[in-house]
């Protein structure tokens, strides 16, 4: 039995005159019968009729995209990387285990000496946050663990410039006791002096920790 959801893809085809000759008629015989499915495809021919009156030139400027997107773009992408790295290197370490103890000791060692990096500490008013920065080719890697946020708050992380400007690190929702998570910002280390918490873009830090050198 044919539902609603098998002619979806087909109401845009026929709002734009894409839709072969064949399934037009079949795609008519239904909406024919079907109320909700001729109301969409009354508004999709409003908005297809409408595409033809467009015209680029009178807009006064093309749209920008947002300062903040670039920087969210690439902290996306190192949280990647960073996951892939920490996945391939949990692999070696358990493969080699399984070859010799000289090898385990080995590998502990690599995994043990990591980056160097940057530490960051805060507590005030039951709120605990601790943070390890490990410079990366595309920024800086961040280990952070956090406890005592308003349960269910959801705060953005964010490293800060020496001329106060706010690199995103990413966001989290606080949940429980506590919690562990690897995030990333497109800014070198060296370049941050401080981490913070907010709730909304640019607005008052829930906590500000200075970075450590």
């Amino acid at each position: 039995m044919t539902s609603c959801r098998d002619y979806h893809s087909l109401l845009g085809m026929h709002a734009l005159g894409r839709l072969p000759e064949a399934e037009t008629a079949t795609l008519l015989a239904h909406t024919d019968g079907c109320p909700a499915c001729r109301a969409e495809l009354e508004s999709l021919d409003q908005v297809a009729g409408a595409l033809g009156h467009a015209n680029p030139d009178r807009v006064a400027s093309p749209p920008v995209p947002p300062p903040w997107l670039r920087d969210s773009v690439v902290s996306a992408v190192g949280v990647r990387h960073l996951r892939q790295r920490r996945r391939r290197r949990l692999l070696a370490w358990t493969g080699g285990l399984a070859t010799a103890a000289a090898s385990a000791a080995i590998v502990m060692t690599v995994l043990l000496s990591g980056a160097e990096g940057h530490m960051v500490t805060y507590g005030a008013q039951g709120m605990q946050i601790s943070a390890e920065l490990d410079a990366r080719q595309w920024g800086t890697a961040v280990n952070l663990k956090v406890s005592g946020l308003d349960n269910g708050q959801r705060y953005l992380v964010w490293l800060e410039r020496g001329d106060g400007s706010r690199v995103p690190a990413g966001s989290f929702t606080a949940r429980g006791m506590g919690l562990t998570m690897e995030l990333s910002a497109a800014v070198q280390g060296d370049d941050a002096v401080a981490l913070g918490l907010s709730t909304v873009p640019g607005g008052p830090a829930v906590l500000r920790a200075p970075i450590s050198r």
